[in-house]
């Protein structure tokens, strides 16, 4: 209520003390409404076939103003977006609240994976056996970071504390992206060239399989969706029915993307494999090793 009757009061205060009903939206005229009930300090008149709000007490306007709006004006852009909002409405997430960096972690898997950015060389292997990860800045997609060896984008972070599942011949870096890929994520990722082999590895659900769908359409052939070794007889035995039925919507989302592009066999068997059996399949089971008994 706060919000809308902020932005109602400062819509009035902008268009000079008088504005027409028609330039409010419907909950900021209700908040209006009970407003100018519990404050007299504005009317509301019938004018043609709409009506008009006026301030008839500029100084009690400006007292309850204050209340929702410390400060008047755009606030110092120079400020993060978080005091700014501070500042204009008494919450940090009174406006948009998103932080100007976004991090995600990275290690490498073994000696000798290194990042370049700008001429300049990064240990990935050195920093990870000193600090265990390294926190990067995906905001900055304008920076030319990137590595010669394979990058694995990984969703738990199970897979990023322990890449002992990390296929011989394959061994690179592995980025943790936690649930759903972000916006931004898929912005660096295509932004520059950051590897020459990017491996998804998500959970086999819908949520996995929607993930995969936006970076086939943002990376085309530059993005890998990654099977587990021996995944047919762990899905059979390990997958959860209850994980496949929770995240159905974003399978059918999956689906529409991938109409937009001609999809590996092999991608095409899991998506199938996955709706016959009514099951999900979470990445950790490539920790486990199935038998026939």
């Amino acid at each position: 209520m706060n919000r809308s009757l902020r932005e109602a009061l400062i819509k009035l205060e902008n268009s000079g003390g008088e504005c027409l009903g028609s330039r409010f939206t419907p909950s900021q005229k209700r908040v209006l409404d009970e407003f100018l009930l519990r404050t007299a300090c504005i009317t509301k008149m019938r004018q043609g076939n709409g009506t008009v709000y006026r301030v008839n007490n500029s100084p009690v306007f400006q007292q309850n103003l204050r209340e929702l709006r410390p400060d008047s004006g755009s606030g110092d852009q120079t400020l993060p977006v978080r005091a700014q909002n501070l500042m204009l409405t008494r919450s940090t997430k009174g406006r948009k609240s998103s932080h100007a960096a976004s991090y995600r972690l990275i290690k490498a898997t073994m000696p000798g994976v290194t990042w370049e950015c700008d001429g300049e060389s990064l240990d990935l292997w050195l920093l990870t056996s000193i600090a265990g990860a390294l926190a990067i800045d995906i905001s900055q997609v304008e920076r030319s970071l990137a590595t010669d060896s394979p990058l694995w984008l990984v969703e738990n972070q199970g897979l990023l504390d322990d890449t002992s599942w990390v296929p011989e011949g394959l061994y690179g870096s592995v980025l943790y992206y936690q649930g759903q890929i972000s916006d931004r994520l898929v912005e660096w990722l295509s932004g520059k060239r950051r590897s020459p082999r990017i491996l998804f590895f998500p959970d086999y659900d819908g949520v996995g399989l929607e993930n995969y769908a936006r970076l086939r359409i943002a990376l085309g052939e530059n993005i890998e969706l990654w099977l587990m070794p021996d995944w047919k007889r762990k899905l059979e035995r390990y997958g959860d029915p209850e994980v496949w039925r929770n995240n159905l919507k974003y399978v059918a989302n999956a689906e529409e993307k991938f109409n937009l592009y001609q999809e590996p066999v092999e991608v095409l068997e899991l998506l199938e494999a996955l709706k016959l059996s009514g099951k999900a399949l979470e990445q950790e089971a490539v920790f486990l090793v199935t038998t026939d008994d």
